[in-house]
């Protein structure tokens, strides 16, 4: 390798530990102001905590947070589950039967992806309390899927137009049936974009706020959002016990990332940015 070629490669990997050190300071802070006390949140914001108080992130997960996580791993798992079901039931369905108006029907799953959430949540909350399902499980999972399914159709067509087609008719030719082959064969050879689809998707239901907010009341279906919102107080807030809590509500989306590490990145490169 020239000297040139080597100051190229140095200059990059400087670079990207920059550009490492940005994404992680922030989730860095957080963790350790988890750990401190107000009065050193402010007077010192950049230092290490004075008092380590492991007392905060066990006061938040008892207090606010066991008790909504269920619900927001529930709604995240049930979710996740079926925004992947039905979106590769229909990218591949669109794919690979020849039926009429299926383009028409690309374009109007796609045009989904046009409606903001916030727009829409007063027609749906009309709609769940006209139907009864409002403050339900049902009522608050059926809007999750289906603002998800949109985009998730988009990254399941684009990956699966690329597979071949011969393995399919191979399997079919030997007794398979039509879902035996999506399950067992198309399935198994679209794990990178399942893998995106399900870390976009989680991240997505286990983050929101807007829906559990105005779809549900009370506690009985309180998610991990509305808990942490729960700490804040127009009088005094525990700014370190709430950061604690955010530390704790951002975890288990780190874990998934890290696990679905290859397959996203798999499924980003080859799927998700064709056009």
């Amino acid at each position: 390798m020239s000297i040139s070629s080597k100051v190229k490669r140095w200059i990059i990997h400087i670079f990207m530990l920059l550009y490492i050190a940005v994404i992680l300071f922030p989730l860095l802070w957080m963790a350790v102001s988890g750990f401190k006390a107000d009065s050193d949140i402010f007077g010192s914001p950049w230092n290490l905590p004075e008092t380590w108080k492991i007392s905060n992130y066990f006061y938040v997960w008892s207090a606010y947070i066991q008790n909504t996580v269920v619900n927001s791993l529930f709604f995240t798992i049930a979710g996740t589950f079926f925004v992947i079901l039905i979106s590769g039931m229909a990218a591949y369905g669109i794919i690979r039967f020849d039926f009429k108006h299926r383009y028409l029907l690309f374009m109007f799953i796609l045009s989904g992806m046009m409606l903001a959430p916030q727009c829409s949540l007063i027609p749906i909350y009309k709609l769940l309390s006209l139907t009864g399902l409002y403050n339900t499980r049902i009522g608050l999972l059926v809007p999750y899927i289906a603002y998800r399914i949109p985009f998730s159709f988009f990254l399941m067509w684009s990956f699966m137009i690329n597979l071949p087609i011969e393995v399919e008719e191979a399997a079919i030719i030997d007794g398979c049936s039509i879902f035996q082959v999506f399950f067992n064969i198309v399935f198994k050879m679209s794990k990178p974009v399942i893998a995106t689809t399900a870390v976009m998707s989680a991240r997505y239901i286990w983050n929101d706020f807007a829906f559990a907010l105005v779809f549900t009341e009370g506690r009985r279906l309180q998610t991990v959002p509305l808990g942490i919102f729960a700490i804040r107080s127009t009088s005094q807030t525990q700014w370190g016990v709430l950061i604690a809590g955010l530390t704790l509500a951002a975890l288990p989306m780190v874990i998934v990332y890290i696990c679905l590490q290859r397959y996203f990145v798999d499924g980003m490169n080859s799927g998700a940015v064709k056009g």
